[in-house]
Parts: C-alpha cells; sequence; structure tokens
C-alpha cells in the first residue's frame, strides 16, 4: 500500500472517504481561481524529464514532457511542476 495515511484493513480510518471528498472539493474550487495552467519544464528537476532517447520513440513517448511512472497509482516523476495565472 503506497498511501497508507488512513491505515487499511479492518482498522481502516472511518473519515477516509470524508477527508478525500473535502481535499478534492477545494482543488476544484482552488483550480477554479486560475485561467491557464502551463508545464514549467525550465524548472522541473532534469532527472524527472523523460529521457532523450524518448523523442526517437513511437506514440506517446515522442511527445511526452513528463517522465509518467507507476506503482499502486500512477505519478509523474519528480511531481509535475507547472504555472498558474
Amino acid at each position: 500500500m503506497m498511501y497508507t495515511p488512513f491505515s487499511g484493513g479492518p482498522r481502516i480510518c472511518l473519515g477516509q472517504n470524508y477527508a478525500r471528498n473535502e481535499a478534492t472539493y477545494f482543488l476544484v474550487r482552488l483550480l477554479q481561481e486560475f485561467e491557464s495552467f502551463t508545464l514549467a519544464t525550465d524548472v522541473q528537476p532534469k532527472e524527472s524529464l523523460p529521457p532523450l532517447h524518448w523523442k526517437d520513440g513511437k506514440g506517446r513517448q515522442a511527445v511526452e514532457q513528463i517522465w509518467p511512472s507507476y506503482a499502486m497509482t500512477l505519478f509523474a516523476k519528480g511531481g509535475l511542476w507547472v504555472r498558474l495565472s
């Protein structure tokens, strides 16, 4: 279990769904205040950018600007650096 602040199994937190619902609502309301979102690859850590050999790849790899990775959930390696305006 990669994300376990609410524990798991028979002793799972009773407020888990409420906390996730509140966090989702807050995030949506926050993002509604901005008009544009752009990737900020100039401040993104170099080790989190896609490998250069991906540019010669097929499909999504050729246009990818972030390095998607996965475990139990999908995430962007090194975070997702964006500019909000």
